[in-house]
């Protein structure tokens, strides 16, 4: 009778962390499947390959597909100093993206890397991200992004990729040929 007793008590405990991991297992699994599911739409400041150029980039860095992607321009640039040309006069600004798969990335030139004022407090632009996932979940973000960021930061040279090191090789061929006598 003890011995049926303690079995009992054992197969009752084993029964108890069985059903615990499986929870555990359970929850788990649906966070993964949420994951795989679920976009995520940043915007973040980079200069070009050849570092002259700095461009603000929105990307879906998620793994799910977003869908009805609006930015709105919280604070205005002038792209290149000029006044016709307001970040927020861009189509894509204006009329966002019904669709944005995982990895999708837009690219928008700012100004030259020389003619940002990095000292005064007003050089940064300020985005609103609104999208959906396919669940149709809204998601919100708000990105102030200051041009100061940039400065002080290290590049090698050449660049590190391939596609940075071609322009970067062309240029110093072009200047060779330039110098060589006629």
């Amino acid at each position: 009778m003890e011995v049926e007793l303690i079995l009992s008590t054992v197969l009752s405990i084993a029964t108890v962390c069985y059903t615990i991991i499986n929870l555990m297992m359970w929850l788990e699994s649906r966070a993964v499947r949420k994951q795989k599911i679920t976009p995520q739409v940043i915007a973040y400041l980079k200069t070009t390959e050849d570092h002259l150029t700095l461009c603000v980039h929105i990307k879906n860095i998620g793994e799910g597909c977003a869908k009805n992607v609006q930015v709105r321009v919280l604070k205005d640039y002038n792209q290149f100093g000029k006044e016709q040309y307001h970040l927020s006069n861009l189509m894509f600004f204006k009329n966002g993206a019904s669709i944005f798969p995982p990895q999708y990335e837009l690219k928008f030139y700012i100004d030259s890397v020389t003619d940002i004022d990095y000292e005064s407090n007003d050089s940064y632009i300020e985005l609103e991200v609104l999208y959906q996932d396919i669940d149709n979940r809204h998601y919100k973000e708000v990105y102030h992004l200051p041009f100061n960021q940039i400065v002080g930061t290290n590049y090698s040279n050449p660049p590190e990729t391939y596609m940075g090191q071609i322009p970067y090789y062309l240029k110093e061929i072009c200047k060779l040929i330039k110098n060589l006598p006629q």
